[in-house]
């Protein structure tokens, strides 16, 4: 079997299969950077959310992935920086928002605004 078949073979294989939509409608490449998800390396986790975010940085769930694995880090300023910048896509998305997503973001929202005041206040 020459190279350039087994390379296309071995290609197709790994192909994900995707619902079709309509031609106007963008489908995300990645839908959750949590995959295979690793609490003892959280630097990878950050790492894979980081590429993926780079693939498609108006996805709010990929932020709000992001948002959690900074939390775990203990990196709350960061984790809040998603948070808003989560927000912010989702008021600016054309696309229907899901409702879940926007509630745990607003959650997270308060979480963030209730700690700067505790910070505040020391």
């Amino acid at each position: 079997m020459g190279l350039t078949l087994l390379a296309a073979v071995l290609m197709a294989g790994c192909q994900s299969k995707q619902p079709s939509t309509p031609a106007n409608t963008p489908m995300p490449l990645v839908s959750s950077c949590l995959g295979n998800f690793r609490m003892d390396d959280l630097k990878l986790m950050v790492k894979r959310c980081d590429e993926a975010i780079e693939q498609t940085p108006d996805q709010a769930d990929l932020h709000r992935d992001r948002a959690l694995v900074w939390t775990l880090l203990s990196n709350q300023a960061k984790a809040c920086d998603d948070v808003e910048l989560a927000l912010s896509l989702l008021k600016q998305s054309s696309q229907p928002v899901d409702p879940m997503l926007q509630h745990e973001l607003q959650v997270r929202q308060s979480t963030c605004k209730q700690s700067r005041t505790m910070a505040e206040s020391d």
